[in-house]
C-alpha cells in the first residue's frame, strides 16, 4: 500500500519587532501561520484515490488562558478540562501525532 507520503508545509512567524528584540522581555508572543498540503492522511482509508488535504490556519501565542474566546474556554472547560493549563515545562511524556495516534489503533486492529 504505497511506501511514500508526500506533504508540504509552510509556517510564517511575526511579531512586534521591539518586544522580539527587547532583552528584559523574556518570552514573545508572535502570530503565526501555518498551510499544510499533503496526500490523504492514513487514518482517512482513501487509498490512492485522488485528492488532497488543504490546512490553513492562524494563531498567536497568548499570555494567559483567560485570552481565549469565552466560547473557546468554555468548550475546553467542559469538554477538555486538561487543557485548562499547559504541561510543565519539564515534562518527558513522549510527543503524541497524528502518525502516533493512528499507529496505536492500526496495531490494535491487528492484534485483535
Amino acid at each position: 500500500m504505497g511506501g511514500s507520503y508526500h506533504a508540504t508545509e509552510i509556517f510564517d512567524f511575526n511579531g512586534d519587532t521591539a518586544l522580539l528584540l527587547d532583552e528584559d522581555e523574556p518570552v514573545a508572543y508572535p502570530v503565526v501561520s501555518w498551510v499544510r498540503m499533503s496526500q490523504w492522511l492514513p487514518w482517512m482509508e482513501m487509498g490512492s484515490r485522488p485528492g488532497l488535504l488543504y490546512f490553513n490556519a492562524m494563531g498567536r501565542k497568548l499570555q494567559h488562558f483567560d485570552q481565549l474566546s469565552d466560547t473557546m474556554k468554555r468548550e475546553i472547560e467542559v469538554n477538555y478540562p486538561k487543557y485548562t493549563a499547559p504541561p510543565p515545562g519539564d515534562d518527558e511524556r513522549r510527543n503524541e501525532t497524528s502518525w502516533t495516534y493512528i499507529k496505536k489503533i492500526i496495531d490494535q486492529r491487528e492484534a485483535e
